[in-house]
């Protein structure tokens, strides 16, 4: 069985079989690098770390001699290309061994001939699930993005690495014909994703921690970033002593836990059968008013899991800024103008919606008080990738349909001391490329309120519509609503 399956088994990704198998017949690669990687990391760092605790390679040096010593050097005073390159290689590499030889799977049978049939015949598109497609290839798509970054490489330059493997692998990993979806959400949505989690590992790992403390800022920045902590291994930089970046932390960051219970149905909410269990992560890193002045200096994250629905993984998104400018600043107001890459992906058993986009931001903060301020957003974005539900997409072996698109989010709200309440609006027009023929236009509408009674304890409780009018060239129209309500008990650290 494939490491696609014990990863689809763990997080519940919805159908996702082993690489190879009867559901999923063309691409089966995505999260699974990430696994192998960690498993490797995981079976050999604690050894290693053990051997460092008994011989002393991590010093418990006096703070006198440490001031004394030279400073070590990290990454990346060089870019280091050979690495990076060689990770790559590994990444195409290592699954399709595990695929062959391990899970049996005829399409890792690589020869000659399969490489000129999928260069001379190009691009398809592929069957799999929305969790594969839109979600698991993404997420692998930041291992190849973060071979460049956490080489030395910036932003815009280890694009290349992300393109370059996914490519590879669409090409010659497979016997069968690369999936042009996947090329573009491995890369894209990778890009997106990458950045996030390479800055947020970097926030993790202290180099200036010894012992028991930087064994588990070690690891932990692993299981964030698996390839930029396996890369501190091979330079040995997971046992130097010296300092942190001086970006290590932005000038703002807040996040917040919510757990609770959650009513969804189709129709109306109070057709709902039974509330079930979710759980959700937000985290805002950086300020998109002030900082934008290297790509996803700012950026928001949002995860939540679902208990009892199509996929454990229910929602992602990562929304960064990629550069801005000040329109208007007084002493009670602040107005900005930023260009945003924006990752979204939603996953239930009532709807699947998933887009990789670029945005021009109008963003304004006003001032309340001296914690609150009022934020307005509105977003015209460009898909350049889409997925949205469809009854008559069954021939193309999905649920959903391919297009690129056009959306526009749009947020208000109060933000800041004890109290957050927002309303939103999010709409997605798809013009299908790949499946039923016509055009789909999606809604989502919002209404979020949190307040915080004790220190960071507090609940939260929100509203979710999402709306969906298809309208096909060959078939009958089709018009759904889906209602979602959560109550849940809040978290919230910071801002």
């Amino acid at each position: 069985m494939a490491i696609m399956t014990y990863l689809s088994s763990a997080v519940r990704l919805g159908p996702i079989t082993a690489i190879g198998g009867a559901s999923e017949t063309v691409k089966r690669v995505p999260a699974r690098v990430s696994g192998l990687l960690l498993a490797l990391i995981v079976a050999v760092t604690p050894v290693s770390w053990a051997q460092s605790l008994e011989t002393g390679s991590i010093p418990t040096v006096t703070s006198e001699a440490a001031s004394q010593a030279p400073p070590a050097t990290f990454c990346c005073q060089k870019k280091h290309f050979w690495v990076a390159a060689a990770e790559v290689l590994a990444l195409e590499i290592i699954p399709n061994y595990f695929n062959h030889f391990v899970s049996d799977d005829t399409t890792a049978v690589l020869s000659w001939d399969s490489f000129s049939h999928n260069v001379r015949n190009g691009f398809e598109w592929d069957p799999n699930s929305l969790a594969t497609n839109m979600f698991a290839h993404p997420f692998h798509g930041n291992v190849y993005f973060n071979t460049g970054r956490s080489n030395g490489y910036n932003f815009w330059e280890s694009q290349a690495f992300a393109f370059a493997g996914s490519f590879i692998w669409e090409m010659f990993g497979e016997n069968n014909r690369g999936a042009i979806n996947d090329w573009a959400m491995t890369s894209l949505g990778g890009i997106t994703i990458g950045e996030a989690l390479h800055r947020a590992a970097i926030m993790v790992r202290d180099n200036e921690a010894r012992g028991v403390s930087r064994a588990f800022s070690e690891f932990g920045g692993f299981l964030i970033d698996p390839v930029g902590g396996f890369s501190r291994v091979v330079r040995g930089e997971w046992s130097k002593y010296g300092p942190n970046p001086e970006d290590r932390f932005p000038d703002a960051y807040s996040s917040s836990i919510s757990v609770g219970y959650r009513l969804i149905t189709e129709g109306r909410l109070t057709d709902a059968q039974k509330a079930t269990g979710y759980f959700e992560f937000r985290a805002r890193y950086g300020d998109p008013m002030r900082e934008f002045s290297r790509p996803f200096d700012a950026f928001e994250m949002n995860l939540q899991l679902n208990a009892a629905d199509a996929s454990t993984i229910g929602l992602w998104q990562v929304h960064g800024t990629l550069y801005g400018s000040t329109l208007k600043r007084s002493d009670n107001a602040l107005h900005v103008i930023t260009v945003d890459q924006l990752y979204d992906y939603a996953n239930t058993n009532t709807y699947e919606v998933g887009d990789m986009a670029y945005a021009v931001t109008l963003r304004s903060r006003w001032r309340m008080s001296d914690r609150v301020n009022f934020e307005t957003v509105l977003q015209p974005n460009l898909a350049v990738m889409s997925a949205v539900s469809s009854e008559y997409a069954g021939f193309t072996g999905r649920s959903y349909d391919f297009g690129p698109g056009l959306g526009l989010h749009a947020t208000a709200g109060v933000n800041g001391g004890a109290l957050r309440a927002q309303v939103g609006y999010r709409g997605l027009y798809t013009h299908t490329t790949s499946g039923a023929k016509g055009n789909q236009i999606v809604h989502f509408v919002s209404a979020n309120l949190g307040y915080r009674f004790w220190r960071s304890l507090g609940v939260t409780a929100d509203y979710r519509l999402h709306l969906r009018n298809s309208f096909y060239n060959d078939y009958p129209d089709i018009h759904r609503r889906a209602p979602e309500f959560r109550i849940g008990a809040l978290f919230a650290f910071g801002g």
